[in-house]
């Protein structure tokens, strides 16, 4: 038995929590469309592979300790006979298999850390459907999982890996005194920067109450191999590496559809530090997030903030033994308040990996059909991986939790952004105002601005009316930080922190939340709507003192005609 890393521990705590975007299991569900695959001979291979990676049979217990669960045949093949059904029939059923399984919690108490499901097909198809849960199988690892079970299901007698699991590796790692000054070196490092480390990016809120059906939706475009190559030529001639390119630009595609200039973004990665000698072919889990801070008013142009994030992501790796979440943590004590990262983006664009699967991954299981991802406190989770030669760039979207005409404008956004650079790399040296016009989002992006005023809205402004004295009224959408004065927005700051303590206010989020409807939008996610029913309360007293004031004033107008 063996206690559960930083980032095991955060999906398996996300498994179990009750609040908005919790209550996800993180993991990666797969769909490969094949011509033939004949299921006793996959299902002799599996078989097989849950022996030469044992985290495929990964248990977690009542007390967040893991273990390898005893038994081979727990890995077993569900086959299931569609070669009947009519193409309608077809259609429905595998729409509905994907559903379920893109939104199931593997059972970890048993054992069941993986799922494999082989559905045979009209005219000798057939569809391999893979799941895999993230506490046990990183993305990487997958990739790992499926080319070794491709070659057991070409040579039966094979053994891909040397006999060393994750677990070996793990032991290794957690008693290496050098790893362990690094991570007390590293920890120091971060606490000097959390003070002024920026928000998570405001994403147009919902209404989240816990009570809603969770509802995922995945968007998907194709880049060609010759767009590819293009974006690969324009990262080199900037001296950044492909996924530091493709990061910048979404960070300039989310700044401008949020209106935040700044904020954090995830950035996983899932380096294996030499330990045991193979550790490239191991499978588990060794993602940490690197914490990414985005400046938008340091840069003119977009090439100039993916030369800035270079410098940072070299030095955030650096850094990196004290574990990411571990910084988050960190972060939310020191704030108050639970920070979470509701934006991820992941790439495996340009590293060493290549091709998302391997070429025998492709010969065996055929074409990859579907892929998608998720995880707890996880809104937008954005994947860039080559595929064929090109790019795919896949998201996956709570939009339970994310307005989803927002987030396709967004994506399609960001997906023009790419292409537009693809044919013009020298729009990388033109302003950011520039960039953005080449990408203008259509008029529905911007739905969610034109809504009624929130009851916390209403507030923001009241106040800032009091605080003004005889000055201008702000409207919904006036910069606070251009027509009230230093001390005022202090005032401003202080009575919010001080009566709804949860929002945590700092002088920064009211420079990047610059407007009442912005810090309005802030308060109520950072509060979970709770500042709504604070601010109508509020609002309702104000009401009766005024009314009570007013009654006053009649009578004294009255007594002085007497």
């Amino acid at each position: 038995m063996r206690e559960l890393t930083a980032m095991q521990a955060a999906y398996w705590a996300g498994r179990a929590s009750s609040g908005p975007l919790g209550g996800v299991a993180a993991h990666l569900y797969a769909e490969f469309d094949s011509e033939e695959l004949v299921p006793e001979r996959l299902n002799c291979a599996l078989a097989h592979l849950g022996s030469v990676h044992p985290m495929m049979r990964l248990a977690v217990d009542a007390d967040g300790r893991q273990s390898i669960r005893e038994g081979r045949e727990m890995l077993a093949l569900e086959t299931e006979d569609l070669r009947t059904l009519s193409s309608i029939s077809l259609h429905r059923h595998l729409a509905a298999k994907r559903r379920a399984w893109a939104e199931r919690a593997l059972d970890l108490t048993k054992g069941q850390a993986t799922a494999f499901s082989l559905s045979l097909l009209p005219g000798g198809r057939a569809r391999l459907h893979v799941d895999a849960d993230m506490i046990a199988i990183d993305p990487v690892s997958f990739r790992v999982m499926m080319d070794d079970l491709a070659a057991l299901y070409l040579e039966p007698q094979s053994n891909p890996t040397e006999d060393t699991c994750f677990f070996d590796w793990l032991d290794r790692m957690s008693v290496g005194a050098e790893h362990a000054r690094q991570r007390e070196r590293d920890r120091l490092w971060w606490q000097e920067k959390l003070a002024d480390f920026p928000p998570a990016p405001l994403l147009p809120p919902l209404r989240l109450d816990g009570t809603a059906r969770r509802k995922n939706c995945r968007l998907a475009a194709r880049l060609s191999c010759a767009q590819r190559n293009a974006l690969e030529g324009a990262a080199r001639a900037l001296r950044v590496t492909p996924t530091t390119l493709l990061l910048g630009l979404f960070a300039v595609t989310l700044g401008r559809a949020t209106q935040c200039g700044r904020f954090r973004l995830n950035l996983p990665i899932f380096w294996r530090a030499p330990a045991i000698g193979n550790e490239e072919r191991l499978v588990g889990e060794f993602s940490n997030p690197l914490v990414v801070a985005i400046d938008l008013h340091t840069v003119d142009t977009a090439g100039a903030l993916c030369q800035e994030l270079q410098t940072q992501i070299f030095e955030l790796l650096a850094h990196s033994a004290y574990p990411g979440v571990n910084v988050m943590r960190d972060l939310s004590r020191r704030r108050g308040d639970l920070e979470v990262s509701p934006v991820v983006f992941t790439s495996g664009f340009g590293s060493t990996v290549g091709e998302l699967f391997s070429e025998r991954v492709r010969r065996v299981f055929g074409k990859l059909n579907w892929v998608t991802s998720q995880g707890p406190q996880v809104a937008l989770d954005v994947q860039v991986a080559v595929i064929d030669g090109g790019l795919l760039i896949n998201w996956d979207v709570r939009i339970d939790a994310v307005a989803r005409d927002w987030v396709i404008d967004l994506f399609n956004a960001y997906s023009r952004l790419l292409r537009k650079v693809s044919d013009q790399p020298d729009l990388l040296s033109a302003s950011l105002s520039r960039l953005n016009d080449e990408v203008q989002p259509s008029r529905r992006s911007d739905e969610h601005v034109s809504r009624s005023p929130s009851e916390t809205e209403k507030m923001v402004i009241h106040l800032m009316n009091r605080l003004r004295g005889d000055r201008a009224v702000p409207e919904t959408d006036a910069d606070m930080v251009t027509i009230m004065a230093e001390n005022e927005l202090a005032d401003f700051r202080n009575f919010i922190n001080r009566y709804i303590t949860s929002c945590a206010l700092s002088r920064d989020d009211l420079r990047t939340h610059n407007t009442p409807r912005r810090i309005a939008d802030l308060m109520r996610m950072r509060t979970n709507e709770v500042s709504e029913m604070i601010a109508g309360a509020f609002l309702k007293s104000v009401r009766s003192d005024a009314r009570t004031g007013d009654a006053k004033l009649q009578d004294q107008g009255r007594d002085h005609d007497e």
